[in-house]
């Protein structure tokens, strides 16, 4: 630890202090009543204005007592995150540090106010487009490479990592924070994975006081998901479409219970590698000709390959990479190539909290018979407008599919 993070060690230790107790519970057993929040209030409002001698509550007790009276019933809430952490808090969270910046996205979703997000990744300041609001919001680097100085000097009641990817580098962001700063809460969860992502949504409502909005977004969301898994739960295993199923490397595929092979199931398609144990194997493209899928899917727009999305107009580079996934040697035997079922995504819709509306894609590409009408670039439309509070036309910007 560097002298100047001991130092700042030092100064929040002195600082911090760990209050156990709800604030404005008089009696102290645990449940705040409408008569103890009333009579703080009046306490208050006595003291400061008509001189009274009763000693008032500080204005963020007062205002911490309403948030838990209103959100929480009134008592200490305590919530398991997706890592299986249980935590309990008697005090509302309201100065975030985000090193995940798939849960910015998320809580973006449920109507957070930015003013509540004190740091962000790094990510998150490279994409002034999808992340306006944020820009100029302390930067804590990655989760691969944080900033610690940074992070312990905004000095946040929560810091938010991932739930099962980079744990080790998680871990080691805690047990560094913790040391500096106990006071510190760490919440686990990863935003993008379809298991888990409809209870993330509503722990986080919970928490943050967001309730009526995580539920507004789920049932767009459930609207979204509900139309594709509605229609594809009734295909029996055996006739679902086989899919290959490519990242943004060549010929790296997804094994068994990845996240992409997750989204291939939801989409009703077999996923040709899904019995490699292996979450992301690189697989021989002789596998593949052998294999012989109906559907090729190609992902881009990670690592490298840096092209489409949100900041970028041109399709050119997608019908590139489209041509070359087709001239590859031999891969003209397989039947995706054959009947022109080659296609490009681009991870701005399929690789985080917006992976709904890649697997409407995925589905009206697997079963475009079943799903005439689904329109997989108006639910992103509607996501961006209502949820992302975003003012982009997708009629006018973006490039995420191809062929359109």
């Amino acid at each position: 630890m560097t002298g100047r993070l001991i130092l700042l060690a030092c100064a929040l230790c002195l600082l911090t202090g760990v209050v156990m107790a709800i604030p404005c519970d008089r009696d102290g057993d645990g449940t705040l009543t409408a008569s103890e929040l009333a009579t703080a209030i009046l306490d208050s409002l006595d003291a400061r204005h008509m001189g009274g001698a009763i000693e008032a509550s500080p204005p963020a007790d007062l205002r911490d007592a309403a948030f838990i009276y209103k959100h929480w019933d009134g008592k200490a809430l305590t919530i398991t995150d997706t890592s299986g952490r249980t935590t309990t808090l008697t005090r509302p969270i309201r100065r975030i540090a985000l090193f995940n910046s798939d849960s910015l996205e998320m809580l973006r979703s449920i109507g957070l106010e930015p003013d509540r997000i004190v740091g962000v990744s790094k990510y998150v300041l490279e994409d002034p487009i999808f992340y306006p609001e944020y820009q100029g919001t302390a930067n804590l680097g990655s989760v691969w490479s944080p900033d610690y100085e940074q992070a312990a000097s905004i000095r946040p009641d929560a810091v938010f990592l991932y739930a099962t990817i980079s744990r080790s580098s998680c871990d080691d962001i805690e047990n560094t924070l913790r040391s500096i700063d106990p006071g510190i809460r760490f919440l686990r969860f990863d935003s993008f994975r379809p298991t888990v992502y409809a209870d993330e949504v509503r722990t986080l409502g919970l928490l943050l006081g967001k309730r009526e909005d995580a539920d507004r977004f789920l049932a767009f969301y459930g609207d979204a998901t509900g139309s594709v898994a509605g229609v594809v739960d009734a295909i029996p295993e055996n006739d679902r479409i086989p899919v290959y199923l490519e990242n943004w490397n060549e010929y790296k595929s997804a094994g068994k219970g990845s996240g992409y092979d997750e989204k291939i199931e939801l989409a009703g398609g077999r996923n040709i590698f899904g019995d490699n144990p292996v979450e992301y194997p690189v697989v021989d493209p002789e596998a593949v000709i052998s294999r012989n899928p109906d559907v090729i899917v190609k992902i881009v727009g990670a690592a490298e390959v840096t092209f489409g999305g949100y900041g970028d107009d041109e399709i050119s580079p997608f019908k590139e990479v489209h041509h070359a996934i087709s001239d590859r040697p031999v891969w003209n035997q397989i039947k995706a190539v054959r009947n022109d079922r080659v296609h490009i995504i681009h991870t701005d819709v399929i690789g985080g909290p917006e992976y709904f509306i890649g697997t409407a894609y995925f589905a009206k590409w697997f079963y475009p018979d079943l799903f005439p009408d689904l329109d997989p670039r108006a639910i992103h439309q509607q996501y961006l407008k209502e949820f992302q509070r975003l003012d982009y036309d997708l009629d006018k910007h973006g490039t995420f599919v191809y062929p359109t």
